[in-house]
Parts: C-alpha cells; structure tokens; sequence
C-alpha cells in the first residue's frame, strides 16, 4: 500500500490523472491531510474517490462537509466502511479520466431534477416551510455510480437544522420524504424534507426527436398512415408512393448542426447520433483529393524542362565545334601530305628529265650510233631513280597512313571522351532536377497542409464563437450556475472534438506525406535505372563504333595517300 499526503495526490491528479487511476487498479493506496492542517479540518475525499483511491484518512474529530459526506457514503452499504469501486475503474482494459466532461462508454449518463442549490428564505414558517422554486437540474451526470446529492437546511442564522447525503444511484424518482441527519450523521427525528425526484437517462440536446421516436414508434407510423389518407382522398394511389428512407430526424438534425446544442454531443460509440456528428465534424476539414495534390513527374517530363535543354544544346554545339576542329586537322593534314607527295614526284620527274635530256643532246651532238652505251647507261640511271622513287613513295605513303590513323584515334577518343562527359552531365542534370523537383513537391504539400490546418482552426474557433453566442442568447437557461455549466461543457466537448479533428488531420497529412515520399522513392529508383540503361547502352554504342574504326582501319592502309591529289605513280615497267 502506497501513503501520499492530501498535496502529493492533487499533484498526481494535476499532472497523471489516467496514470494515477490506472495505478490504483494495481495498488491500494491512502490519502492523509496534509500537515498544515493544525485546525484539524478535512480536505473533500470526492476528487480521490474519482481516481479510485482506496482508502481516505480523514479528521473524525472535526464534523465538517468533507466528513458528512463520507459518513453519508458509507453509510448504504451497513456502514461496514466498504464500497466496491465501479467497473470501468477496475478493468485494465478501460481508460478514465476523472476530469471528463464527456460521457465515458459504456456508462449511461443521467439526468437528476432537484431544489436549487440554495432557494430562498421563507419567513414566518418554521413548521412547515415550503420552498416553491424552479428546480434544479443535474443537464448530465457522467458517473451516476460515484456522485452524491447532498440536502441541507439552515435557519436564518446560518446554522445548519439537518442534512442528508444520497448516493445518486440509490435515489428512487418520485414525491419522497428524506429524513435528515445532523452534522455527526445521526438521524434526527423531526426534520425531514418532502421533494420531487426526476430521474431520467441524459439526452444530449439536439437528438430527442430520435429519442421520442424509439419511445413512441407508434406515434411516428399514425402521423405516416395520416398523410397516406390524405393523400389518397387526393386521388393518390398506395401503389404510386414509394418506400424511401425516413431522412427527417436526420435533416432536422443536420439542421440543429450549427447550434451549440449538437456541439454538445458526446462522441461515444453507442449512441444512435454519432453518424451526424462525424459529418458535422468533417465539415470543418478541408475536402481535397489527396491524388491531385502534388502532380507526378515522369523522365520525359524532366527532359523536356529549359536547363536540360539549355544543357543539350550546349553540348550538341561543344560537338559540333570539336567535329569542326577534327574536320579542319583532317583538310590541313591532308594537304600536308598531298604537298609531300607532289614534292617528292615533282623531283622525280625533274632527275628523269634531267636524264632524259642529256641523253637527247648527246646523241644529236654524237649520233645514235656512238650513244648506244650512254644510252645503256642513262636507261640503268633511270630505272634506279625509278626504283630509289617508288621506295620513297612507299615509305611516305606507310608515314602517312600512320599519321592519318593516328590522328582519327585521337580524334575518336577526344570525342568519345566528350560524349561520356556528356552522358554523365545528362544523366547527372536528370538527377539534380528530379531531386529539385521532389524538394518544390514537399514544399507545396506543406503549404497544403499548412493552409488545411489554418482553415482548420478558423473553422474550429468561429464554431466555437458561434456555439458561445447561441448560449449566451438562450433563453432556456435561467441562471448564471447552468449558463456556465453549459459554457464549460461546449469547452470541453469542443476541445475534444478539436483535437480528434486535429488528429484526424495531422494523420491524414502524415499518410499523404508519406505516400508522397514513397512515390518519389520510385520516381527516383526508376530514374536510376533509366540512367543505367542510357550508360549501358552508350556502352555498346561505343564498342560497336570502336570495332568499326579497327575493321575501317584494318582494311584501307593506304586510304589517306589514295585520296591525295595530284599523286602520279611512275610505271612498274
């Protein structure tokens, strides 16, 4: 068993009040008046009552309220000092809060009508006073089981002529004569008050048409079969009338929506009016298709945005400017070449010619016939000059397809490196963009929400503005006591409903959120992918084009010196 002073349970009450009940599930516990009661005077045991506290110390010296009402508590069950806490209070698997102002399920409020709290003086009757006022009505009683009723009468001095304390669940409805105890609970013989009782099951305000209608379902069906009378002594067939839906209570009802009274609704799982709750609570919530929210964005989209563009078009023109360049080294090289060979056969034809001339005047200074062996010789010159040519032709044309090879593999390799960076570059601007676009995505979501949950609780507190007028300009409400019960009801129902409507929301902006990073998880998976395959297939691009240039280069060896100009081979001969 657990001990705490009458401050250390307040604070548990303030600060874990579930916590604190669960707890007395488990174990026993006991409250004692705190030390600074040198008076010794009592703290009121209901609060720890509320919370399933076990055991109440309190002064039995001192007969003040707080000890009238556990005398009176106790009292019903042979003052044996022993009461069975009610159900929900023992079952772990029920939550109470003994701070509610909503009923709890599975726990039937009522509704009790008594005396004010305190009528007025009647003078002059002593005897047999009679208080002829407006009663006083307990609008809701959440937990029948743990509340008191407790009558008082006092003189004209103050001084209190007898008192009674009436567990509400034992009060009987109907005319009764209570016999009233004095400050140490003892029955007094004389002193005994004559009341009416009324007992009834709490009905929240805005749901008695379907209260009367469950009651009385005959009065309902005559009202039906009425119209159907009138409406054949109108010439209106049976057979024409068709059966629809009795919808009535539920416009009447949905009609009482904006009211303070239907805010009053407890949201239990049992009562035949939640389903218009719940839509009057939906209609504080912003109603948004949630797959239209934030638009999907696919890799076409993507390429089709002005810096992928802006980023191909870059590269096409860095391409074409390389092509240019190889182009212009290609022209140069090739007139290099065709320079050299035009050099080189030029000077062949000069030295045969050469050859050929000092032949010619030798044999017009000498004759044909004393020439025979100048000629002999000036044909071997030749034929070596020949030979000596065809070598060096030879070997500049193996020179210059070398050179020419040379130059395409690096041409080819410049710009297959620049294609790769290209590759890469789009791939990589493919990434940076999807990824700016999931960020604007989860900027805009938010923004979404930002303005649901502003709408929201501006719905919430005009509700709740309106609610608090419709009170103050009730008339049904007599005194200041009820209009604050019911102000302070409409809070507590309101800031219930609030926050379930919060919740609601924070929950569904939570999925929607979620769902949306999921969905960019794929969008981002499937980019990937996507990029993969452009790389792999840029890959075999490029084996397939690396195998044509070894097959081009492979079969023509000699392709640069073919296509010189002006190249003149001499004859094999």
């Amino acid at each position: 068993m657990s001990s705490f002073n009458e401050s250390v349970g307040l604070g548990y009450l303030k600060t874990n009040a579930l916590e604190f009940v669960n707890y007395n599930k488990r174990q026993m516990s006991r409250i004692y008046p705190k030390g600074g009661r040198v008076d010794s005077s009592n703290y009121m045991p209901q609060i720890f009552w509320n919370a399933g506290c076990q055991m109440v110390s309190l002064n039995f010296q001192t007969p003040d309220l707080a000890m009238q009402l556990n005398q009176g508590k106790f009292e019903y069950n042979g003052a044996c000092g022993y009461l069975l806490k009610p159900d929900f209070m023992r079952r772990s698997d029920r939550m109470f809060d003994p701070f509610s102002e909503t009923p709890v399920d599975g726990v039937i409020a009522a509704t009790c009508s008594v005396e004010e709290f305190r009528t007025r003086m009647v003078m002059n009757n002593g005897l047999n006073p009679a208080y002829n006022e407006e009663p006083f009505v307990f609008r809701k009683v959440i937990l029948p089981d743990l509340a008191v009723l407790r009558i008082a009468v006092y003189d004209d001095n103050n001084k209190l002529i007898g008192q009674r304390i009436l567990p509400l669940d034992g009060l009987q409805a109907g005319y009764r004569h209570i016999s009233l105890r004095n400050e140490g609970n003892k029955p007094l013989s004389l002193p005994t008050v004559f009341c009416n009782i009324v007992l009834k099951t709490y009905v929240p305000d805005g749901f008695g048409a379907i209260v009367d209608a469950l009651s009385d379902p005959k009065k309902f069906l005559s009202i039906a079969e009425k119209r159907a009378d009138q409406m054949r002594a109108l010439g209106i067939e049976t057979s024409d009338i068709a059966d629809v839906p009795n919808d009535s209570s539920k416009n009447d009802k949905k009609g009482k929506v904006s009211q303070v009274k239907t805010s009053l609704t407890p949201q239990t799982s049992g009562e035949p009016g939640q389903p218009s709750t719940a839509s009057q609570t939906t209609t504080t919530e912003p109603r948004r298709d949630t797959g239209g929210l934030v638009p999907q964005t696919s890799i076409e989209d993507l390429k089709q945005m002005k810096t992928y563009l802006k980023l191909v078009k870059k590269q096409q023109k860095d391409l074409n400017a390389l092509k240019k360049k190889h182009t212009k080294d290609h022209s140069v090289m090739q007139k290099s070449h065709c320079s050299q060979v035009d050099k080189i056969v030029a000077q062949h034809d000069k030295d045969k010619l050469l050859h050929e001339k000092l032949l010619e005047k030798a044999i017009k200074k000498r004759g044909e016939n004393n020439c025979l062996e100048l000629k002999k010789e000036t044909e071997i010159k030749v034929q070596t000059l020949t030979s000596d040519h065809k070598a060096k032709v030879k070997e500049m044309v193996a020179q210059h397809t070398k050179e020419w090879s040379d130059m395409l593999n690096s041409h080819g390799a410049e710009e297959q490196e620049l294609k790769d960076q290209h590759v890469l570059q789009q791939c990589e601007t493919l990434r940076k963009l999807m990824l700016a676009v999931q960020e604007q995505q989860s900027g805009h979501l938010k923004l979404i929400h930002e303005r649901q949950s502003k709408e929201m609780r501006a719905n919430q507190a005009k509700s709740s503005m309106e609610n608090g007028k419709a009170i103050s300009q009730d008339k049904s409400i007599k005194n200041k006591a009820e209009r604050e019960r019911r102000v302070r009801e409409l809070n507590s129902s309101n800031t219930k409903k609030f926050l379930e409507e919060r919740k609601r929301l924070a929950m569904k902006q939570s999925k929607e959120m979620e769902q949306l990073q999921k969905n960019q998880r794929e969008q981002l998976d499937s980019l990937e992918k996507a990029n993969e395959q452009h790389l792999k297939a840029h890959e075999q691009s490029k084996c397939q084009g690396q195998g044509h240039a070894a097959d081009g280069e492979a079969g023509g060896p000699d392709g640069p010196a073919a296509g010189h100009s002006g190249v003149k081979y001499p004859p094999t001969d």
